[in-house]
C-alpha cells in the first residue's frame, strides 16, 4: 500500500490486450476518469463524468478502492464485490491494478449512398485534369516552362516533384549523344484542380483526396482517387471525445473549463492515425494526396481548430467562424502530408458544416419542389427546401439514437443488438456481424420499443406492463454472463429523443406553410438512419407515416459532401451559395414546437 500522501498512487492499467503502468499525479479535485483522459487512455463517459451513464466502469483487480454512492446506485452488490467501479467517482488513495473493459467501438462503419438506396464506390466523376508536358532541354528552361502554370496553389510535394523533374531534364541535357538517357523523352504529368496545379508526377500515377466527417459520435474518412472519381477505401472509428460527454453541450462545457487542448488533441490524433492507416493499407505515398476536406457540426469544427467554445453555449450563441477555413495539413495533423485542408462552411451554431455538406450531397438545393433532409443522431438537424430557400433548424435529440444514456446502449459496432422481433412469445435478436451480444444500438432500441408496444409489454404512455420485472426486459447474456436488460429509464430516454425529432419536423413543416403531402422526398442521413427499420420508426412515431414512402436513405451525407467537394470544380462556390440560401429557424422560440413536444412524448 502507498502510505505516502505526497506520492501519487501507481495505477497499473490493463486496456484491451495491452498492459501498461502509468503513475497518475491525481490532484485534489481529480478522479480516475480524468487522470486516464490526461494520460491519453480512452474510456467512454457519455454523460460527461456525472456518474449517470455507467460507461466509464473499470474493474479493480488489486488494491482497495472504496465504492462511492454512484457505484452502489449503478452496480449490484455482487458487481461491487467483484471490483467494478465508475471511474468518474473513483479517487484512488493507494496503488491499484485496474482493467478497462475491451470495446468494439473502433469498428463503426460509415456508409455513403450515391443515388437512391444504392451504395456505390463511384461518386460524381473525376476531378483532377491530367496534362502531359514534355520537358524542355535544360533545367532552367523547364523551370520557366512551369512558371506560367502556377495559377493559384502549388503544394510543397508538387514543388519537390518539380525539382526532381528538373533534375531529369538536366541529366538528359548532360547525357552523351546516342545514350539511352539522351534518347528518352522526359515528361511530367500535371494534375489540375479548379485550374490550379495540385500535383506534378513523373508518370501517369493516381492522385488522391481525403474527405473527413467529424461526427459527435463517430469519425469517418474516405480516400478518393481524383483521377477516376472512385472511393478507394474508408476508415471509421468512434470519436474518442465521447470520453468528455456524448453531446456537444458537455464538450463545450469541458472545453470552457480548461480541457480544450485535450479535446483538440484527441480528434487531431485520431484523424492523423486514420489517414496514416488508409495510406499504409493501400500503399499510397503521402505526396500523392493533394487535398483534404473536413465537415462536422459547428462544435466539432471549433474543437478541431482549437477555437474557444465559450460563446457557442451562451446567448446569443455566436461561433468564432462559420466560413470556409483553409490551412496546410501540418498546421492541424501529424504525418508527412503537405497539402491544403479545407474546413467546409456552416450555417449557424447548431446547423453546421455537416448539414451544408449533406444539402450539397443530396442535391436538394436544386429542387423546385419541397424536399426535407433529416440527420438523425445526437443532434437532430433538419433542412427544408421550399420556394428557393433552405429553412434549417436543429433540436437537441440527445444520444439515445446512438446508444447513449441507454443502460446497455452502444454504437453500431460488432455485437450490438441491431434488430429485435417479438415472435412466439419471445424476442428474437440479430447482432451486427452476428457476434455475441454486448449491448444494444439505436436501431435495436427503436425495434424493441415498437415490438414491445405491439406485444403490450410497453404501454402507449411508455410504462412497462406489470408483467415486466423491475430489472426490465431481459434480452440476452454477454459472453461473461452479464444480463443485458432494457429498463424503464431507457424507454424514457427514447421518448425524449423521439419527441424532439418528430416535434421538430412537425413545427418546421408547419412554419413553412406546408403539409406532409407537399413533401416530395425525405432524405434521411446518418448511421442510425441508414440502419433504422422505418416501419419501427413510424410505429413509435419518429417518422410521420405519411412520409414513410418518401424516405430516401443517403447514409453519411456529411462525408458524401466532402467527397463531392473534392471531385467537383465549382464546389467552393456551390457550398457558399447553399449557405447564402439558408435561413435559420429557432425551434425553442416556437410555442407550437413546445406544445408538440409534450404531445409527441407518448407512443400513441
Amino acid at each position: 500500500m502507498n502510505t505516502n500522501n505526497s506520492v501519487a498512487p501507481l495505477i497499473t492499467v490493463v486496456s484491451g490486450d495491452t498492459e501498461q503502468t502509468i503513475r497518475f499525479d491525481i490532484q485534489k479535485d481529480d478522479n480516475l476518469l480524468k487522470s486516464l483522459q490526461v494520460g491519453g487512455l480512452y474510456v467512454p463517459a457519455i454523460c460527461g463524468g456525472r456518474g449517470t451513464c455507467g460507461k466509464c466502469k473499470v474493474k479493480v483487480t488489486r488494491g482497495n478502492l472504496e465504492p462511492s454512492q454512484a457505484d452502489r446506485d449503478y452496480f449490484s452488490e455482487s458487481d461491487i464485490n467483484d471490483g467494478w467501479r465508475l471511474g468518474c467517482n473513483a479517487r484512488p488513495g493507494e496503488d491499484l491494478r485496474i482493467i478497462i473493459p475491451k470495446s468494439d467501438e473502433q469498428s463503426f462503419e460509415s456508409v455513403i449512398s450515391f443515388g437512391t438506396g444504392e451504395t456505390e464506390e463511384s461518386a460524381t466523376g473525376p476531378a483532377a485534369q491530367t496534362e502531359k508536358i514534355a520537358l524542355q532541354r535544360s533545367a532552367t528552361s523547364f523551370a520557366h516552362q512551369l512558371a506560367g502554370n502556377q495559377d493559384k496553389y502549388l503544394s510543397l510535394h508538387s514543388l519537390t516533384q518539380i525539382a526532381l523533374c528538373a533534375d531529369m531534364a538536366a541529366a538528359k541535357d548532360a547525357a552523351p549523344v546516342g545514350s539511352e538517357e539522351a534518347i528518352r523523352e522526359p515528361a511530367v504529368y500535371l494534375y489540375r484542380d479548379k485550374g490550379a496545379i495540385v500535383s506534378v508526377q513523373s508518370g501517369p500515377e493516381p492522385v488522391y483526396g481525403i474527405g473527413i466527417d467529424i461526427g459527435t459520435t463517430t469519425i469517418a474518412i474516405a480516400l478518393v482517387d481524383l483521377v477516376t472519381g472512385r472511393i478507394r477505401d474508408r476508415f471509421s472509428t468512434v470519436n474518442k471525445q465521447r470520453a468528455f460527454g456524448a453531446d456537444v453541450i458537455s464538450r463545450m462545457q469541458r472545453a470552457s473549463k480548461g480541457d480544450l487542448s485535450l479535446l483538440t488533441g484527441s480528434v487531431r490524433k485520431q484523424i492523423s492515425v486514420g489517414i496514416e492507416t488508409l495510406l499504409a493499407t493501400n500503399t499510397i505515398r503521402a505526396r500523392d494526396v493533394c487535398k483534404v476536406a473536413v465537415a462536422g457540426n459547428t462544435t466539432m469544427m471549433h474543437l478541431l481548430l482549437g477555437l474557444s467554445c465559450a460563446t457557442l453555449g451562451q446567448f446569443p450563441f455566436t461561433p468564432v467562424t462559420l466560413n470556409f477555413v483553409f490551412c496546410s495539413f501540418p498546421e492541424l495533423f501529424e504525418g508527412d502530408l503537405s497539402c491544403q485542408v479545407a474546413i467546409l462552411p456552416g450555417i449557424s451554431t447548431y446547423v453546421g458544416a455537416d448539414i451544408t455538406a449533406g444539402i450539397y450531397f443530396s442535391n436538394m438545393y436544386k429542387s423546385r419542389e419541397p424536399e426535407l433532409l433529416m440527420d438523425i443522431g445526437t443532434n437532430g438537424e433538419m433542412a427544408l427546401m421550399v420556394s428557393g430557400k433552405l429553412l434549417c433548424t436543429a433540436t437537441a435529440a440527445g444520444p439515445a439514437f446512438e446508444g447513449g444514456n441507454i443502460q446497455w446502449g452502444t454504437g453500431s459496432v460488432p455485437g450490438a443488438i441491431s434488430s429485435v422481433v417479438w415472435q412466439n412469445g419471445q424476442f428474437e435478436l440479430k447482432t451486427i456481424g452476428n457476434r455475441p451480444p454486448g449491448g444494444i444500438c439505436g436501431s435495436g432500441v427503436v425495434d424493441l420499443v415498437n415490438e414491445g408496444l405491439k406485444s403490450s409489454l410497453i404501454e402507449p404512455s411508455g410504462r412497462f406492463d406489470k408483467s415486466v420485472p423491475k430489472t426490465g426486459i431481459f434480452l440476452a447474456k454477454t459472453v461473461d454472463g452479464q444480463d443485458i436488460n432494457f429498463c424503464q429509464k431507457d424507454v424514457r430516454e427514447l421518448q425524449l429523443a423521439k419527441s424532439a425529432v418528430r416535434s421538430g419536423v412537425d413545427a418546421l413543416i408547419r412554419h413553412a406553410g406546408l403539409s406532409y403531402g407537399d413533401i416530395k422526398n425525405l432524405f434521411v442521413a446518418g448511421g442510425f438512419g441508414y440502419n433504422l427499420n422505418f416501419s419501427s420508426g413510424a410505429g413509435i412515431g419518429l417518422i410521420p407515416p405519411e412520409l414513410q414512402p418518401k424516405v430516401r436513405l443517403i447514409g453519411n451525407s456529411a462525408l458524401g459532401g466532402t467527397v463531392r467537394y473534392l471531385l467537383e470544380g465549382d464546389s467552393e462556390e456551390t457550398l457558399n451559395a447553399i449557405v447564402g440560401l439558408s435561413e435559420e429557424y429557432s425551434l425553442p422560440e416556437d410555442s407550437y414546437f413546445n406544445e408538440m413536444f409534450i404531445e409527441n412524448i407518448n407512443f400513441e
